[in-house]
């Protein structure tokens, strides 16, 4: 179900292609991120209405992220080690992404709807509005599936947690949420690089599965297992292995067996700013080009 996202458009005199434009009046950042709360908190109402919707929204959640770890489970039970990586040293990659993956889908999942917004012509309606169409986007339906998501990787942390022998100093806590939430930038970052290619070529909206599907399937285990290619590759073009494989490691002790170097393990919140930077000018340009060319 979804509800309208904005009140009816008005028409601005030129509608700005980019990410953070002002608002009527000068409105500053904090001003939109109250505006995103109202819409969003009107969303959730509209979803609860209907409690039958809610529930099997939350399901779908809880039974995708159910999936990707009673898979991991076959393996572990197969494999009680993976190059070294014990059960709960492992969950704890998946923990970490799955929880930045939660978060992405809660605030901003919605920018996989875009190819579904310019099928119906709804985008359009977004870039008269005095509104930035990013955020827009992000609120235009309440986020359901995101709950059922961070239940199980909540759950999933709290029994690798009852597993790992990890001294949680204050500074351990502070890396590993600072590492949560690097995972949801990454993540943001690399989806604001496909949106803007949809806005350019239509037909590409099956990269949004094909990076959700890459994710799942390779970023929750020790990226030491997979071939020098994929290593590569999940580090330096896809940077998923900053999404939970290169925290975990300075985490538990291993550190000094990653890939390439061992000061990967602290690059994850630079690599999180980089992947944020680069998918918005993305963004912006392909907004710009729809403008051009829509």
């Amino acid at each position: 179900m979804t509800s309208s996202p904005m009140p009816s458009p008005m028409r601005s005199p030129s509608p700005s292609p980019g990410m953070s434009p002002a608002l009527p009046g000068g409105a500053a950042p904090v001003g939109r991120l109250r505006l995103a709360t109202v819409i969003l908190r009107a969303g959730l109402r509209s979803q609860l209405a209907n409690r039958a919707d809610f529930a099997m929204a939350v399901a779908n959640g809880v039974t995708y992220q159910i999936t990707v770890l009673l898979f991991a489970t076959v393996i572990f039970t197969r494999f009680p080690s993976l190059d070294g990586w014990g059960v709960g040293a492992i969950l704890l990659i998946s923990s970490i992404r799955m929880l930045g993956h939660g978060l992405y889908m809660l605030f901003f999942g919605n920018l996989g709807l875009v190819p579904h917004l310019l099928r119906e012509g709804r985008f359009d309606a977004f870039r008269v509005r005095p509104v930035p169409v990013f955020l827009q986007v992000c609120t235009y339906e309440a986020p359901i599936n995101a709950l059922g998501d961070l239940t199980v990787a909540a759950a999933s942390l709290a029994v690798c947690l009852s597993m790992l022998s990890v001294d949680w100093t204050a500074a351990a806590v502070a890396f590993l949420l600072l590492a949560i939430l690097a995972a949801m930038v990454i993540e943001l970052g690399l989806n604001l690089h496909i949106a803007a290619l949809v806005l350019r070529f239509r037909g590409s909206e099956s990269l949004f599965f094909w990076l959700d599907n890459t994710a799942a399937n390779f970023g929750n285990y020790p990226l030491t297992i997979f071939p020098s290619v994929l290593q590569g590759a999940f580090t330096f073009a896809v940077p998923i292995a900053f999404a939970g494989y290169y925290p975990a490691a300075w985490l538990t002790g291993h550190a000094d067996t990653v890939p390439f170097t061992p000061a990967l393990v602290f690059l994850a919140p630079a690599i999180a700013a980089l992947s944020l930077l680069t998918g918005t000018w993305s963004w912006r340009r392909g907004l710009a080009y729809y403008a051009r060319n829509c």
